[in-house]
Parts: C-alpha cells; structure tokens; sequence
C-alpha cells in the first residue's frame, strides 16, 4: 500500500514544481498539499474504501483548482498578461478528478446519484472523457429514464448532433417504455430540433416564423402596432419581397410543411406513449400543454382528438372533471396571476361540474367541486380582484351560496364523507354562522358519523363556546353523555384527539366528577389529560385521591408508566412537594406490580419514565435525590438497563454532570457500569461524555474513551453501529495503525455481517 502511494505521488512532481515556480503556492503550501493527498490515498487504498473518502478527495481537489485559478487570475490581472501559456499544473487538477470520479463510479456502481456528479463535472469542463462515461452509466443503469434523457440532451445540446440523440431516446424508449418523463422529452426534443429546422430556413431567408407561439399578449402586439416608428427596419427590400414572394402558392407549402412535420411527429409519439401508458392520465395533460405552446398545423383538430380519448378512458374518475372543469378558468393557484377571472368562465366550469356529478356521483366527486369553489372564493378575496369578479353577469350564482348547495347536495345524495362534513361546519364557522353549524355537527353526529373522530371534535369545541359563555350543568350532561357513549365505542389512538380537547376545555373537579361516576375503564386515557393539566393543591391532592381509587379498583391500563408520570406530574404541582418522596412514587408502581402483575418490562418502564421525571424536581434536594440514586441502583442491579430509548443511569449520569461537575458524574457512571447489565445506552452516553472533552485535547478522556469502547464490545460485539463509531473515533482522534487495528478486530468479529458492515461507511 505505501509503496503504491509513494508511486502516485511522485508522479505529482511536475505538477507541483509547476506550481510553485509560476508563485501560485509556496513551499509550505505545497507541502500541505502533499499531507492532505497522502491521507486521501491511504483512505483510497485500504481494503474498504468508503464513498465519502472519495467525495471527500474529490472536494478537496475541486477548492485547491478552484484556488488555483483565482491565484492566477490575480497573477495576471498584476502583471498584465492576459494570455499566459497553459502547463502541466493547468491540466493535472482536473485529469485528477476524473481519475477520482473513475474509481468511485468503479467501485460504487449502484450509486446513480455519484454517476451525475460524474457526468455533470466532465460536462462543465468539457472532458473529453464524457462520452465513454455516459456509455458506462447507461450500461449499468439502463432502467433509469434520467441517464438516457441525460444522454440525448447531451448529443443534442453540446455535440448537435440530432441523430444520435433520437437513436439514444428510442432506446431509452425500449428499455423503460412506461416511463412519462421519457416520452415527454422525446416529443419535445422532436419538436425543437424541428423549431431550429425552421429558424435556420427564417435566417437564410427562405421562411419566415419558428413553431413555437408568441408569448406576447394582445395588448403588447396592439402597442407595436401603434409604435411601429419606434423599431428600425434593417432591411426593407427584403421584407417587400417577402410579402409578395407569400402570395405564390409554393411560399404557402413552404410556410406550412413545418407545422405539418410538427403535428405528425406529436401524433406518432401520442400514440406510442397511450399504448405503453393506457391509464396514465398525467401523460396527456403534458402533451396538451405541449401543444398549447407549439404552431402546428390543425393543432385544435389534435387537442379535439386527445380530449376525446381522456373522456372516453377517464370519464369515470374524478381527477378527469377537475382538471377539464379548472382549464375553463385561469390557474387560481398561481399567486403571480393577474388576470380576473369572468362569471362566464366560472359559469362553464360549474357545468363541468354538474356534468361530472350525473357521470361520477361520488364523494371524491364532490370534494374536488367543493376544493374548487374554495380556491375560487379564496382568489376573489384576493384584493383587488375582488372588485372585478362577477361584474360582468348578475345572475351567476355567488360561489360562498353555491358552495353551501354543493355540501348540501353531497348530503341529500348520500356521497358525503367525514372529510366534507368537516369542511361544511367548518365553513359554517368561518361564516361565523355558528348556531348553524352547532345543528349541522349534532346531526350528522347522530346519523351517519356517529363514529367519525373529527366531526366528533369539531361538535366538542363547538359546544363547549356555548358551555363556557353560559355554564349550565343541563347543558354539560347534554354533551357528555353521547360523548362518553362514543369514546366508549372508539379505541384510545383514535380517539385522542378528543381526549386532549376535553382535558383543555373542562376543570378538574367536573372531569373528577365525571370520570367518577361513569366509572370510565381505561386509566390511561384520564392519565392522559393529567399531562396538560394546570391545577392548584388542592385540586392535585384530589388527583392522588382519583388514582389511588383507580389502582384499588384495578381499572389499570397495560402502560403503567401513565401512572408514574401522572403522580409525579400532581407531586410537582404541590406547594410543598418534599413530602411526598420518591420513595412515595416507586411504591405506588410496586404496589400495581403486585396488584397486576404486569410484565417486568412494562413495569420497568413505568418506573423509568416516573424517575425521569422525579429526578428534574429532586436535583435541588440533595436528601431525596440521594434516595432516588440508591433507589434506582438498587432496581437497575435487578433488571439491567435498557440497550436503546429512554435509560434511568443515563438520566442520573447527566443531572450529577449539570450539577456536581465530572469527576462525580465519573465516579456515578462507574459505578453504574460496574452492575451486571448497565445497557448499551450507558455506554454511548459515557462515550459521549468523554468524547466531547477529548476533542478539546485531554488524553485522560481520550484514553477513557478507548475503555469504554473496549469494555462495551466484550458485551455487545455484534452491534455494528458500535464498531462504526470507535472507528471513526480512531480517525478523527487516533492515528492510522490503531485505525486500522479497530478496523481489523471488526471484520474478525463481524464475520456474519460483514456485508452489513461494508455498507456503514467503514
């Protein structure tokens, strides 16, 4: 390996010497440069290159040329000399990049995203190794439409040569015939080689045009007409001809083959891309837009003839009537649109719509009209359009008026979903018709959404307006009890959303009194709304009281960590929290352990989740935070850590480190790891720990380091993840031999994962 290194850079010789006797870098400078290239061809050669170690080299390589050029820029900007003689220093950056590329598209085949760099930096330069790489990239990846597309633009745009582009797409076609991007850019690759076709002939004269539309709008023409003083005519014995040479019927042909070519080339690709792509629908709304923005000859008998085949394949999806009902109008999307839109224009596509609903009555049907409608109030609403729209015909519905009729038809005909139930009383609200939209939630509650979550919601917030203005106990009996009769029926998850709802909107002693007496079975849902709760004393003792009752009556849920957090979250909320300890809160979650008899894990993570939490509040008490460490040592030494997720020594570790300093926090962790199963968590946390004061040069840490690395491997030595990170510990603080031994005692031990390991960046 140093034999191979030495070898290349040696050949580096000319080069530098080039560059040091022109003064572009110094000595030191380029001694540097060596360093930095030695590094990057070790990297290079050793067994199992990464991909970043060439990426790496490569960007080095590109700001030492950038640097390069700017350095003679400047040498020449001083010495007057615009044109100096290129060298070998001037060709061995970027000969040396391509080489680099080589290699990293060698080894790393599959990377289509590494082949681009490739391709785009050789295309920048202008290298002349292009062509053979866009042959490799297309036989390793001929399924990736981008590399033949590449490719074509490639020989059209840089080598003109047309011909070599079109048979590049047809075998890109061959290879991937259903890909829409594909047919897409073949068709208009076809079209503009046609369109220069046409400029050529305008420039020498025999043709006038290109086949492409003007992009100017009628009151720009109208303008140049009426300032036609303005413009210089070059030539006015040539435009003279023209015009009379137009009134030959052969001028005419002439004038018209290219719009003919244009439209048989679009109608043989059309009809090739429908018969790879029958159901791509997506596929011919991109023709149509490329239609719209050619010349071609009878282009409207071709548009007529691809809406037909869209009606006759997509009439029965709604997708189809959206899109033909927005071509009536302008793009509401658009923010930089500035054309008002008509009442006419609105009133085709409500037909359009109307249309659609006698083919397609479905729910998707009316959401996509009522989307519409939304996008067109939103752009009326827009300033000054506003003023415009509808001005020009009374009797068109308002679209605020018709969007109502439009929920109310979706309602009436069945096709309603808990979607557009949602909008309609949400709509209602923003209309600030409230009591509407109250009638509205309460009856489709009861009806068909008598389970829809959301509309569920939507009617709670509503109620509780009314609740919150006028308290009446009448009024609250009224709405919980079709509540509870819901969430009794739905699962927790899905119901969530309700649950959080109530515990913002209700006071403790109502939710107290309720949960009491409807004897709701499921703790964790009530456990749930304690997180987002804010009460006095008084109320959190009452809190203590509810669980306490909860627990002896064994309504329990299977996560018992709800319990922790909700009793420590009540014993943080107390005027005076000493009193009730830790040890208070570990209790309760033995006690449920020999109530229940809940699984180890559960209960271990309940008890984590509590001490978490009892840890932030007892750090200033030195008393009950040493009980807490004893407590959790004590539980820890029988259930081991945990490998991944929330760790408890992890938790204790970094509340000592914040508030005794390190040499405590070091005297905790080991005697955490000094416990038969610390866990894995503990370990990456200490690494860390040791790592962030290594990195500002203490070899005590760094040596530390190398410990706990070593101690967790005897007992995690298959996790790959770990072996990863002590080698690139060794790399950026370690030298290359203990680098290399690291890497060495890995591919030893991680022998059934040694193609996992080749694919971590190690």
């Amino acid at each position: 390996m140093a034999d191979v290194v030495q070898f290349k850079l040696e050949r580096m010789l000319p080069e530098l010497d080039d560059l040091e006797k022109r003064g572009l870098f110094s000595r030191q400078e380029i001694a540097e440069i060596v360093k930095q290239r030695r590094k990057f061809e070790y990297r290079l050669k050793r067994p199992s290159p990464l991909k970043q170690d060439f990426v790496a080299y490569i960007d080095y390589e590109k700001s030492l040329d950038s640097l390069r050029l700017l350095r003679k820029k400047a040498q020449m900007k001083t010495t007057g000399d615009r044109k100096l003689k290129k060298s070998v220093s001037d060709y061995a950056g970027v000969s040396r990049i391509i080489e680099i590329y080589r290699l990293a598209t060698t080894r790393f085949k599959g990377d289509i995203e590494l082949w681009f760099q490739y391709l785009e930096f050789c295309r920048e330069r202008r290298n002349g190794r292009m062509k053979k790489a866009l042959a490799q990239v297309i036989r390793f990846h001929p399924k990736v439409p981008g590399v033949w597309i590449y490719a074509a633009a490639w020989e059209f745009d840089n080598n003109l040569n047309a011909a070599a582009a079109r048979a590049l797409m047809h075998s890109g076609l061959r290879a991937c015939p259903t890909s829409e991007d594909l047919w897409v850019e073949y068709l208009r690759m076809e079209l503009t080689y046609l369109n220069k076709l046409k400029a050529r002939k305008v420039v020498l004269g025999e043709d006038e045009g290109t086949l492409a539309r003007s992009g100017k709008s009628a009151k720009e023409e109208q303008w140049r007409d009426e300032n036609k003083e303005l413009f210089i005519v070059l030539d006015d014995k040539r435009e003279e001809d023209k015009l009379s040479n137009l009134h030959d019927g052969d001028s005419k042909e002439k004038l018209n083959l290219f719009r003919e070519q244009g439209l048989s080339v679009l109608q043989t690709v059309y009809g090739g891309s429908i018969k790879a792509l029958p159901s791509s629908f997506s596929l011919r709304t991109k023709f149509l837009d490329i239609l719209e923005a050619t010349d071609l000859g009878h282009s409207e008998d071709m548009r007529n003839e691809i809406l037909d085949d869209m009606k006759r394949d997509f009439s029965k999806e709604p997708k189809y009537w959206d899109w033909l009902a927005r071509q009536e109008v302008i793009d509401l999307n658009n923010p930089e649109t500035t054309e008002a839109m008509t009442a006419d224009q609105l009133s085709r596509a409500i037909q359009v719509y109307e249309e659609g609903l006698k083919i397609v009555p479905s729910a998707s049907m009316f959401d996509c009209y009522a989307k519409f409608l939304m996008d067109v109030i939103h752009f009326k609403n827009k300033g000054s359009q506003s003023s415009e729209l509808f001005s020009t015909a009374s009797h068109v519905m308002d679209p605020i008026s018709h969007l109502l009729v439009v929920y109310e038809k979706a309602e009436t005909m069945g096709c309603i979903s808990e979607d557009l139930a949602c909008q309609h009383v949400s709509f209602l609200l923003q209309l600030g018709k409230v009591d509407e939209a109250k009638t509205l939630a309460e009856k489709l509650c009861s009806g068909k959404f008598s389970e829809a979550v959301q509309l569920w919601a939507l009617r709670f917030s509503i109620e509780m307006r009314f609740i919150q203005k006028t308290p009446n106990k009448a009024a609250l009996s009224s709405i919980f009890e079709p509540l509870r009769s819901v969430l009794l029926k739905l699962p927790i998850l899905e119901a969530e959303t309700i649950w959080l709802m109530v515990g913002q909107s209700l006071n403790l002693s109502l939710l107290r009194v309720f949960f009491m007496h409807y004897k709701m079975l499921h703790i964790s849902i009530f456990l749930l709304l304690l997180h987002f709760w804010r009460t006095s004393v008084d109320e959190a003792e009452s809190l203590l009281d509810i669980i306490d009752y909860l627990i002896g009556k064994h309504l329990l849920s299977a996560s018992c960590d709800y319990i922790c957090n909700a009793s420590l979250r009540s014993v943080y909320m107390l005027a005076d929290p000493i009193e009730f300890s830790a040890c208070y809160i570990v209790e309760h979650v033995r006690d449920v352990q020999d109530g229940r008899s809940l699984s180890q894990n559960k209960i271990k993570i309940g008890l984590l989740g509590a001490s978490s939490m009892a840890l932030k509040y007892f750090s200033t008490h030195k008393k009950f935070f040493d009980k807490l460490v004893e407590t959790s040592i004590s539980l820890l030494a029988k259930d081991g850590g945990s490998d991944d997720g929330f760790s408890l020594s992890t938790t204790i570790v970094n509340f000592v480190l914040q508030r005794d300093g390190l040499g405590s926090a070091r005297e905790l962790y080991k005697r955490f790891l000094a416990l038969p199963h610390p866990g894995l968590s503990l370990y990456r946390n200490c690494i860390e720990l040791e790592l962030n004061l290594a990195s500002s040069g203490d070899k005590i840490s760094l040596g530390n380091v190398r410990k706990l690395f070593e101690t967790a491997l005897t007992t995690y030595d298959q996790d790959v993840r770990l072996w990863q990170d002590y080698y690139n510990m060794e790399i950026k603080m370690g030298t290359s031999e203990t680098a290399a031994a690291v890497h060495w005692q890995a591919r030893k031990t991680l022998k059934k994962s040694i193609s996992l390991l080749s694919s971590l960046d190690m």
